[in-house]
């Protein structure tokens, strides 16, 4: 399509996921749009259109007949303003509605107390009163979005809701005012507006929640950025204003502002948020750097290649952004019953009343004959069928140390058929320590003093898990001269008048220090994964140490049982293909995918879905957060960075992979507890709408009946609290 053109809009008055369908609904109806994809979740519409055939402004229009208020959304360059104005009106909402809730429990509690404990004249007129109240405030937007709904032929939970109540409440209300018989359904009112209040309430916060992984993104990146304006002369300038081949000062520890390229002398980097890699990176004059990456402990001098939007990390965001965008509304299942129940409920009500005043002839008895099928199909029950099993299923997860960023996710986990692990935090510990250590020449322990001197000298991370494995075998250090850093290589110093190295083997072959008689050791180390440490004098090489990220205890036994369990596990890590290869080997992934980006990492992902699996992405850092958002289920490692476990669907508090596994099962149990809740949602009304219709039940019996319904689904519910996880 020629004029083709893309809008989006901010959509905030979402009340519950049924909005989505009832909004993609009105506009796939419109000509020329021809992709539409409403999100829930961020509350934002990305219309795909003909830009000739219809307009931002048509569109806008179109979701406000369908009730609804859209705004075109901000242009985003580094958009922090934008964001949190969007927090805020989020975090408004959220506010609002759980004044909403506090307002119905409060009234629901009078109504109580009046029917109960509290005898006063005119009891009856209060409780009216009250629960007239609960509908005009908490209960309004059932009627605001579900008579409209069902006049435009798109019913959906609120339609039902708003059946049910404005009956029960009508009836009621008849029978105090004009009849005798004092008969009434406030309490019934009350419940179910409170009941399905309480679900809404829990759905929008874990909605506003997944939003914040956006927010972590944005304050990742660095503010200020030092501008070369002279020989020796810099000025701290906005990093957001950093312009293409700019020339910038990067400091000890700071954050590197933008994407670029180092003009000037060497660093040492940690790049582990946006590579994966466990090991910081070292890096010379020529070598790219990314933005948001933190230096090390020496400054340099960089140009800027990619600022604003086309930085790696605001790719990163969008990422994000986008896969959040696509994930399915967890009321999906309940809404389309919903529409098909709300008519056939309909359907027999009209026809009670038809086939009563034909055969007695009577309104009263074609009366309530039809309200006590309007009532017996309250949707009290199914209202709660999903969240109640959510809430519960939750609440387990998190006595089991699995915590739920997206409830949904207990729907779909048992479902998974592949499991792409992130190598570093994930399946490793996410720290270099030393696993090899043998002496090549000279005293062992001689040998780790000497290394323990020269290394406690040193700031990088390798030296840290050299210290460590020195200290744990109390080992002393000895007096040092002369000490010095070779970036990117190695030490160096004089200990007893005699001159030491320790570094890379690329640091020893450099000072002509031979290697040969020890190669083939080292090569087998090397293919292995270990990072190689040789410390030598100036002759002869003393000593090495096998650096590597330790696997985690329970990774292997995890990855064995998913397996068992028919569920692929791959593999998907920044880090070089040698060291990939010798973790996955050690664990049991045959498929691994190494030295890849955080976009490629989504590119596989979206493969496997295409290819009919259901896909779940473990990860920990912030290079995996696109990831794990596009994965129908992300899980974070709680161990991992604050972005990944915002962008995640299930947390593992302990970042340990056997909960990924408790995870599947209690997702299992939480699926069948919910499908048993449908069923006992519907058994009531299957069997008592015919018996209400023949004019068997009365309205008194028939909410008895559909409170009966709602007790059910909520004693089964909690059994979940009983859930065990099964041994591997």
């Amino acid at each position: 399509m020629n004029n083709s053109q893309t809008t989006q809009l901010n959509i905030t008055d979402m009340d519950c996921a049924a909005c989505v369908m009832h909004i993609e609904k009105a506009l796939t109806k419109q000509k020329g749009i021809t992709n539409v994809s409403v999100s829930f979740a961020t509350n934002s519409a990305t219309i795909t259109h003909n830009g000739e055939q219809i307009s931002p402004e048509a569109i806008v229009q179109t979701i406000k007949k369908a009730g609804y208020t859209a705004t075109p959304m901000v242009a985003e360059h580094h958009n922090h303003e934008h964001h949190d104005h969007s927090a805020a009106e989020g975090s408004t909402m959220l506010q609002q509605r759980l004044y909403k809730l506090i307002t119905a429990i409060f009234l629901s509690a009078i109504i109580f107390a009046l029917m109960f404990f509290i005898d006063v004249p005119e009891e009856q007129t209060l409780i009216l009163i009250t629960a007239l109240l609960i509908l005009i405030y908490p209960g309004n937007e059932f009627f605001k979005r579900g008579i409209p709904g069902l006049l435009k032929g798109s019913p959906g939970m609120d339609t039902l809701v708003a059946l049910g109540t404005g009956t029960a409440f009508i009836y009621s209300t008849y029978n105090i005012l004009f009849t005798t018989s004092k008969t009434e359904y406030f309490m019934d009112v009350a419940i179910i507006t409170t009941f399905i209040l309480l679900g809404r309430y829990l759905e929008n916060r874990a909605k506003n929640q997944a939003s914040a992984a956006i927010k972590k993104l944005l304050e990742l990146s660095a503010k200020v950025a030092h501008k070369i304006i002279g020989k020796n002369q810099t000025k701290n300038i906005a990093a957001d204003t950093v312009v293409i081949n700019d020339k910038l000062l990067v400091k000890p520890g700071e954050k590197i502002p933008v994407d670029g390229l180092i003009f000037e002398g060497t660093a040492t980097v940690n790049e582990s948020m946006v590579t994966g890699e466990s090991i910081p990176s070292d890096k010379q004059t020529g070598d790219k750097v990314i933005g948001a990456t933190i230096n090390g402990n020496t400054s340099f001098k960089m140009r800027a290649e990619k600022v604003g939007k086309d930085t790696l990390l605001a790719h990163i965001i969008e990422l994000v952004k986008v896969a959040q965008s696509t994930k399915a509304p967890i009321q999906k299942l309940v809404d389309s019953i919903a529409g098909y129940f709300v008519w056939g409920v309909i359907a027999i009500a009209l026809i009670t009343y038809t086939a009563w005043r034909f055969y007695s002839g009577e309104p009263d008895s074609a009366l309530i004959a039809t309200v006590a099928v309007l009532i017996i199909a309250c949707p009290c029950a199914l209202g709660l069928a999903t969240p109640i099993s959510i809430v519960v299923g939750s609440g387990k997860g998190a006595s089991l140390g699995i915590l739920l960023k997206n409830p949904e996710s207990l729907e779909i986990m048992h479902k998974v058929t592949a499991i792409c692990f992130d190598k570093t935090g994930t399946i490793t510990q996410g720290k270099p320590a030393v696993e090899q250590f043998a002496s090549l020449a000279g005293d062992k322990a001689e040998n780790l003093s000497i290394a323990l001197t020269l290394e406690e000298h040193s700031e990088h991370p390798i030296a840290k898990s050299i210290i460590n494995f020195a200290k744990d075998q109390k080992i002393k250090n000895q007096d040092l001269s002369d000490f010095k850093a070779i970036t990117g290589l190695g030490v160096t110093g004089i200990i007893a008048k005699t001159t030491y190295h320790l570094g890379s083997i690329k640091y020893l072959e450099n000072l002509k220090i031979d290697l040969t008689a020890h190669q083939a050791k080292l090569d087998k180390l090397q293919q292995d994964g270990y990072t190689l440490i040789i410390l030598a004098n100036d002759k002869t090489p003393l000593a090495y140490f096998g650096i590597r990220d330790q696997i985690k205890d329970t990774s292997t036994a995890a990855i064995q049982t998913l397996k068992k369990m028919k569920i692929k596990p791959i593999m998907l890590t920044g880090d070089n293909q040698t060291v990939a290869n010798a973790i996955a080997k050690e664990v049991g992934i045959d498929e691994v995918h190494a030295g890849i980006s955080p976009t490629q990492k989504v590119a596989l992902i979206k493969d496997l879905q295409k290819q009919g699996h259901i896909v779940a992405m473990v990860g920990d850092g912030i290079n995996d957060s696109p990831a794990l958002a596009t994965a129908n289920v992300g899980i974070a490692m709680g161990t991992g960075t604050d972005i990944a476990i915002e962008s995640g669907d299930l947390i593992l508090v302990k970042g340990d992979l056997a909960k990924a596994i408790e995870a599947i099962q209690l997702s299992e149990a939480t699926l069948k507890n919910i499908k048993q809740n449908l069923f006992w949602a519907f058994i009531y009304n299957t069997i008592g709408i015919p018996i209400a219709a023949l004019g068997l039940l009365n309205p008194a019996i028939s909410a008895l009946a559909m409170a009966f319904s709602s007790v059910s689904v909520v004693v089964n519910a909690l059994r979940l609290k009983r859930f065990k996880p099964k041994s591997s």
